[in-house]
């Protein structure tokens, strides 16, 4: 009966899946402000415990009346400091953005001559070197004519054609983002005033309605991503907020334009494994590229230079063996995420690959002790997997040998 009704469920999803997920992404809009206050209780609990374990540890030893507000107080100051450095980020990163873009616009005539004049020598370089007149070709000539706004009327025209129907539902997905956002913080200060009794309220439940042989692994699975993620993440912010601030002091040192707005964009991309210093890199390269090419040659070097300090200094200083995977799979887990889940994916996807690579690999060296098999004796480990030099003069014996030894050692005694 099992089998008949799972399969019944099977072909069910398989033959609806189009309607599968449009409930499943109703259920996610409904309940979209219970997980963002889930994410924001998660992030903000390493300050907050930062602040009640150890910063107000001995608060209401001597007074009792100070102990009532320890958690309140703890609570107040991790919102506090959060959300003021968010504030004081986008305050200050507004005005720099306008700025920004009022220059890009007033110097748009500029560029266009610039464009259109790099593009004339290039032409003519390859005619006279090579006989081919570019401008000959339409797709060349129309890619010049719109970058140069030969077109302009149109080009707008076309774009506000376009810009209009969608101009509504972006707003209102803006305000729901808000709604949701502000919805969400609210939540996450119930959940992290009683943590303690939800967290015991769900394993009670857990244990009571489900047999061992599932709810043993659900702790340890849960136990094993709380590790990893929790680690990864704070570790990541504390390294890109580092990373930005070093960005920020080079380019201000070396009077590059826009070195608040540059350091704030690769600060926040510098939280993507792997590829994010190359995305942070596109937008601000071309950005100082229209300007001076040389000042855009000279950022990338810079940049080049402080994420290899970043790589190989600063954040295995303050990672150090978080992730515990190779660079093969951290590039393999960065793609996975992203293609599913866009930018939380990759920036999840490291820590969350982590812990199910963490689980597979003990759950193997269970099985593997059960079959008294040693790892050793099914392929040899490379010697970077097992850097210990081993002693001399003494016998590398299989696990099953080494477990025999023990036990006779025991026996003895």
């Amino acid at each position: 009966m099992l089998l008949i009704l799972y399969t019944t469920l099977l072909i069910f999803f398989f033959v609806n899946i189009k309607s599968v997920f449009d409930v499943f992404r109703t259920i996610l809009a409904v309940i979209a402000p219970i997980l963002y206050g889930l994410v924001i209780a998660y992030l903000l609990n390493y300050p907050y415990k930062a602040f009640y374990n150890h910063a107000f540890k001995n608060m209401g030893t001597k007074h009792k009346w100070l102990k009532k507000i320890k958690k309140p107080l703890s609570l107040f100051l991790s919102y506090i400091i959060i959300f003021g450095i968010v504030a004081f980020l986008v305050s200050t990163l507004i005005p720099e953005l306008s700025s920004s873009i009022t220059t890009l616009i007033d110097n748009i005539p500029m560029y266009e001559q610039a464009i259109r004049s790099t593009s004339d020598n290039v032409v003519d370089f390859i005619y006279k070197n090579v006989g081919y007149n570019l401008y000959e070709y339409a797709s060349y000539k129309n890619l010049i004519t719109l970058i140069t706004g030969n077109d302009t009327t149109e080009f707008i025209k076309n774009l506000f054609t376009n810009f209009i129907p969608s101009a509504f539902s972006t707003v209102l997905g803006i305000g729901t983002g808000l709604y949701n956002w502000g919805l969400g913080i609210i939540i996450s200060i119930y959940l992290l005033a009683s943590k303690e009794r939800l967290i015991r309220q769900a394993k009670i439940t857990i244990v009571a309605y489900t047999p061992e042989r599932f709810y043993k692994p659900l702790f340890k699975i849960g136990d094993v991503l709380n590790n990893k993620c929790g680690k990864f993440i704070v570790g990541k912010i504390i390294d890109s907020s580092i990373i930005g601030v070093m960005c920020f002091i080079g380019l201000s040192i070396f009077r590059f334009h826009y070195p608040l707005l540059i350091s704030v964009i690769i600060g926040v991309f510098n939280l993507i494994p792997f590829f994010g210093p190359i995305i942070g890199a596109i937008p601000t390269g071309f950005l100082l590229l229209i300007i001076n090419p040389m000042e855009a040659l000279g950022f990338l070097v810079f940049l080049i230079v402080l994420q290899q300090f970043d790589g190989n200094i600063l954040g295995p200083k303050i990672l150090g063996e978080t992730v515990g995977i190779s660079g093969f799979w951290i590039m393999v887990s960065v793609i996975v995420g992203g293609g599913l889940f866009g930018v939380p994916g990759m920036l999840l996807g490291v820590p969350v690959f982590a812990a199910i690579y963490t689980l597979v690999k003990e759950g193997a060296e269970i099985r593997l002790r059960k079959k008294e098999i040693s790892a050793d004796d099914i392929a040899p480990a490379y010697e970077e997997d097992d850097p210990k030099p081993k002693k001399k003069g003494r016998k590398d014996i299989s696990l099953k040998g080494k477990m025999s030894e023990l036990l006779n050692k025991g026996k003895n005694k």
